[in-house]
C-alpha cells in the first residue's frame, strides 16, 4: 500500500469513526432518552373495536350493542351520544406520549390522583380485554396537560389534556336526548297535527290550548284560515324533529300520562307516523314527554315545549288573515 493509499484509508477510518460517535450521540441524547421514555400509550388497539365503558365516579357505564351505544343503569339501557363517545376514544387514543413525573404514590395526593379523588377510565373490547386502563388526576400548571395514573403502577404522569374532561362529565352528558332519532329531513314530513290543553304558565293561569292540523301543499301549507306563513311553519316542524328532553326519567309515575295534556304528530312521505305525547309536570318547570312506541321517557322544558306547540295565530302571515274560533278550542 502506497503512503497516499495508506492516508486516504486512515481518513477513511476516522471519518466512520467519527460519524459513530455523532450517531450514538443522536441515539443516546437527552432529548431522545426522553423521547424514548415517554413513548408510553393510554390507548392500545382500534376504537371501532371498544365495547364497554366504565369512567367517572361516581362510575358511569357505557356499552355498545348492535353499533349502538347506552348508558347502562342496573337492567336499564338508554340512549347514549355515539359521535361523543367517539371523540372521547379518539382522544384517548391520540395520547402517544406520557411524560414521567413521579414513580411511587407518595406523588399521588399533589397531582390529585389519590384513591377517591382521580377518575377512572376502564375501556374494553368485545372480549373483555382492557384497551384503556387508567386514572385522571387534576390538571398541569398550564392547564393543556393532565396528570395520569395506569393501572398496576405506582408511576405518575403528565399526557396532554383533549381527553381529561371526559372523565369527570356528568350523567346527562352521556345521553342521547333526541326524542326523535335522527337525522330526519324537515322535507319528509307531510302533514302535521297539533292538540294541546297545557298550563305551561302554571296551575291558576290560562292553559295554551289548541287542535288544528296542517298539510303541506307545494312550497306551502294549509288547514287555518288565514295566510299561513310557510317559513313559520317549517320552523315550527324542525323545533319538533330536533326536540330534545333535559333528561331521561328511567322510572317515571304511572301517572305521567293521565291524561295526555298535548299530542304532535307528524305523519311523513313514507306512511310512517311520529306522534309525541305530553304529559304531567315532572316539576321545576318540566313535563313528561315519550315518542309512541319508543320506550323512552324524557322530561322536558317549557321552553322546548314552547317552541314545539305554536297556536294557529303564531303561525300566519304578520298582519295577514285570522284563525277561526274552532282553532283554538282545546282538546
Amino acid at each position: 500500500m502506497t503512503r497516499y493509499e495508506k492516508k486516504v484509508a486512515l481518513l477513511g477510518g476516522s471519518l466512520a469513526l467519527l460519524l459513530a460517535i455523532w450517531g450514538a450521540g443522536l441515539l443516546f441524547s437527552p432529548e431522545r432518552n426522553a423521547a424514548r421514555s415517554e413513548s408510553k400509550k393510554l390507548f392500545n388497539g382500534k376504537i371501532e373495536d371498544a365495547a364497554t365503558i366504565e369512567l367517572g365516579d361516581p362510575k358511569i357505564a357505557l356499552s355498545r350493542e348492535g353499533g349502538a351505544w347506552f348508558l347502562v343503569e342496573g337492567s336499564t339501557k338508554l340512549p347514549a351520544q355515539e359521535s361523543r363517545i367517539k371523540s372521547f376514544l379518539e382522544a384517548s387514543e391520540a395520547v402517544k406520549r406520557l411524560r414521567p413525573m413521579a414513580k411511587s404514590k407518595d406523588a399521588w395526593k399533589s397531582l390529585a390522583l389519590e384513591e377517591g379523588k382521580a377518575k377512572p377510565v376502564l375501556v374494553r373490547d368485545g372480549k373483555g380485554r382492557a384497551m384503556a386502563d387508567f386514572a385522571v388526576g387534576g390538571y398541569g400548571p398550564t392547564g393543556g396537560e393532565v396528570y395520569v395514573r395506569l393501572a398496576d403502577s405506582e408511576a405518575a404522569y403528565a399526557a396532554e389534556g383533549s381527553f381529561a374532561s371526559y372523565a369527570s362529565s356528568a350523567r346527562k352528558s352521556w345521553l342521547d336526548l333526541r326524542v326523535i332519532p335522527g337525522p330526519l329531513p324537515e322535507t319528509d314530513v307531510e302533514s302535521l297535527s297539533i292538540r294541546a290543553s297545557l298550563a305551561l304558565d302554571g296551575a291558576g293561569k290560562p292553559p295554551l290550548s289548541m287542535d288544528y292540523s296542517l298539510k303541506r301543499e307545494k312550497e306551502g301549507w294549509s288547514g287555518i284560515a288565514g295566510s299561513i306563513d310557510a317559513v313559520t311553519v317549517n320552523s315550527l316542524v324542525r323545533s319538533i324533529l330536533n326536540l330534545e328532553g333535559e333528561d331521561i326519567v328511567a322510572a317515571p309515575p304511572a301517572s305521567a300520562f293521565t291524561p295526555v295534556a298535548a299530542r304532535i304528530e307528524l305523519s311523513l312521505g313514507s306512511g310512517v307516523s311520529k306522534v309525541l305525547e305530553v304529559g304531567s309536570s315532572a316539576g321545576e318547570g318540566r313535563y313528561y314527554l315519550r315518542m309512541a312506541g319508543s320506550g323512552y321517557v324524557y322530561s322536558v322544558s317549557t321552553y322546548g315545549l314552547r317552541n314545539a306547540l305554536k297556536p294557529p295565530a303564531e303561525l300566519l302571515e304578520p298582519g295577514r288573515g285570522s284563525c277561526s274560533p274552532a282553532d283554538r278550542e282545546p282538546f
